[in-house]
């Protein structure tokens, strides 16, 4: 095992733990809050700036205070209510299988957490020692390298794709003809 196995599996398994303290209704919960931040954000961001402007006397000043707002009001208020509601779903007679699920949820959060870790690792690897065939034996040789190399690789094409408002999830390209390729007529079926 090398230095980056160890870091892996300490990450994913610390998130596991905390999937398990937190259980998944709490995890889920606690997700969904940071969704409403951004939602609280993009939506009303403009508006109470605005609003708040003529008060603080700056627009910059007003925009940073907006944010302040609406953020830190959108993710405690859904911290609350995760955390009252996943404590009552644990405190319940399902809080075992909510801390069995909020194992599996914890780990995916770390792995997601660490790809997305070793795709900015990588991003600067290749970018300073010459590309994907220089990378260090430390990175090649771990045990972790292909789960994380690969996780890594979907997030980067998901992110691709959703800048170019391609669907992210079904309708996958490689199935599909290019627009500068010919597409041989379909035959009829014998009757």
């Amino acid at each position: 095992m090398t230095g980056l196995d160890i870091v892996t599996l300490l990450i994913i398994a610390g998130a596991a733990v905390l999937g398990f303290l937190r259980g998944f209704t709490t995890e889920v919960l606690a997700f969904l809050a940071w969704i409403l931040v951004v939602v609280a954000v993009k939506f009303f961001h403009a508006g109470l700036s605005a609003l708040l402007a003529p008060l603080i006397g700056t627009e910059g000043g007003a925009a940073v205070l907006a944010f302040a707002l609406l953020a830190g009001s959108s993710y405690f208020g859904g911290r609350l209510i995760a955390n009252t509601l996943g404590g009552q779903m644990r405190n319940s007679m399902l809080g075992p299988i909510d801390r069995a699920l909020g194992v599996g949820f914890g780990v995916a959060k770390g792995l997601i957490l660490v790809s997305m870790g070793f795709l900015v690792l990588m991003l600067v690897l290749d970018t300073f020692e010459g590309g994907r065939t220089h990378r260090p034996k430390w990175i090649t040789k771990s045990v972790t390298y292909p789960l994380l190399d690969t996780t890594s690789a979907a997030i980067g094409d998901f992110v691709d794709r959703r800048r170019k408002g391609e669907p992210v999830f079904g309708g996958d390209n490689a199935s599909t003809a290019r627009e500068d390729e010919a597409v041989p007529p379909r035959r009829k079926a014998a009757d």
